[in-house]
């Protein structure tokens, strides 16, 4: 009998970028001069647009404040220079970020793409496949396959035939991810009704079955420093959506 409780996510302690990994940090686009000499003075040595926002905004308040003081109060020549020094600085400022958070876009749109089609065409390993099935008494309770077990997988195909089991069953597969550097481990989990999977049983030997997300993709997790959703995102997550793709043992022989 399964109490409910959600399965605990094992965080990643490291990885590479690129690996196959519940959330990515988005790399910055990579800039030849002059461009990347435009996001250097922009960021200095943080890579936050919200900070470089700010940032920016304080340059042109900045800027303000000395033409203000300028036309107004002191009318100075040295005060004039300084107003004309800051004006030019903070729209140059403004230019750069503009140029600089453009190419960050377009980037990052073909990033979360090619991460995208890595995700799809991996294959997890499944650590456990359990299908919620209905008692007798309209109790709940659960049933563990595995999915190397000719025995199990005939049972789940013979329930997928079945258009009223299909359609009321759900299971829930548990997979493992491993970055490429080895260095961490973690799982995850999914919910499927059995029409949703589909089934490739193969005749080689297998010691786990593994599923695959054919229609998953990478989505952006907007910045914590509260930029929202606008764009750019700091971290990609995965979003496992569609159906899912199971390579099993060949199912036990109809006797």
């Amino acid at each position: 009998m399964e109490d409910g409780r959600q399965l605990r996510t094992t965080a990643v302690v490291s990885a590479e970028p690129g690996s196959i990994r519940p959330d990515l940090p988005i790399p910055l686009a990579p800039l030849e001069s002059p461009a990347g000499l435009l996001r250097r003075l922009t960021f200095g040595p943080g890579r936050s647009f919200q900070r470089a926002r700010n940032v920016t905004l304080g340059w042109l308040a900045a800027a303000a404040l000395t033409v203000i003081v300028d036309r107004l109060l002191v009318a100075h020549l040295v005060t004039s220079c300084v107003a004309v020094v800051l004006v030019g600085y903070a729209i140059a400022r403004v230019a750069a970020l503009v140029i600089v958070e453009r190419r960050q876009n377009v980037f990052e749109w073909r990033w979360l793409a090619d991460q995208s089609r890595l995700l799809r065409r991996h294959s997890f390993e499944v650590i456990a496949f359990r299908v919620r099935i209905t008692a007798d008494d309209s109790r709940s309770a659960v049933r563990i396959l595995d999915l190397t077990n000719p025995a199990d997988v005939e049972w789940l195909l013979a329930r997928q035939a079945d258009s009223e089991s299909a359609s009321s069953l759900q299971a829930r597969i548990e997979f493992g991810y491993w970055p490429t550097d080895s260095f961490g481990r973690g799982s995850d989990s999914v919910r499927r009704g059995l029409t949703d999977l589909e089934v490739h049983p193969v005749d080689v030997p297998l010691g786990r079955a593994r599923v695959r997300f054919p229609q998953a993709r990478y989505v952006t997790v907007a910045e914590d420093s509260g930029s929202g959703s606008r764009w750019p995102g700091r971290v990609a997550s995965w979003s496992l959506i569609g159906p899912v793709l199971l390579t099993t043992a060949r199912p036990a022989p109809a006797t």
